[in-house]
């Protein structure tokens, strides 16, 4: 079973893109979608576009002695089952993650079902969850190997920053843009919302 690295001294970042509670690597074609908070420039979320897959991320910090995706995996299912969505726990790459299919609606107004992926990723004091649509999450994973294989290759790479703050279980890890200058309460954003940039090779949209 895969785990998402900590950072440390021995995790090599140099062309990561940081975006303060999660670092990203350098995959070609990737573009990183963050969601900011227009007042505090902090964001809560983030999606790694790939091909024809999206990862949405979040961090959320847990206590090292309970298994908080048991918690939030069955939270998970019971809200599906209320909104009469099915799903099933299986077994994958990183543990046990859910299948679903969720009802949609396209832009231009058609009802359609699409996969959906919910997996979780625990650490020492933090917990990954990504929410995976597209190719990538097939509830029939042998229709499309390569693409889930590369959104889990993906997911796999990831480097979380937990830092020694002491934060309650399931507290949200605030994420950064990579052109925010980190100074506490007074951090400023030099990019706006809804703005695209380069960061080396990264396409990033906040």
């Amino acid at each position: 079973m895969d785990e998402i690295r900590e950072l440390s001294d021995e995790v090599d970042t140099s062309s990561m893109l940081n975006l303060g509670a999660l670092l990203v690597p350098n995959i070609p074609g990737l573009e990183v979608h963050l969601d900011l908070d227009p007042r505090s420039g902090i964001g809560k979320s983030v999606s790694l576009h790939l091909n024809m897959t999206i990862a949405e991320v979040q961090v959320f910090a847990s206590a090292s002695n309970e298994d908080h995706w048991a918690i939030m995996r069955d939270a998970i299912v019971a809200g599906l089952s209320e909104q009469q969505v099915d799903c099933s726990v299986e077994m994958g790459r990183f543990g046990t993650e859910i299948h679903a299919v969720m009802p949609t609606v396209d832009l231009d107004g058609n009802a359609h079902v699409q996969p959906v992926r919910f997996l979780g990723v625990r650490g020492t004091r933090w917990l990954v969850r990504v929410v995976i649509s597209g190719d990538g999450a097939l509830a029939n994973l042998n229709q499309s190997p390569s693409d889930v294989t590369e959104i889990n290759n993906l997911i796999a790479q990831l480097v979380v920053h937990r830092g020694d703050e002491p934060l309650p279980p399931g507290e949200r890890l605030a994420l950064r843009s990579p052109d925010m200058e980190a100074d506490g309460d007074n951090a400023s954003m030099k990019a706006n919302s809804g703005a695209e940039s380069k960061f080396a090779n990264f396409q990033v949209r906040l």
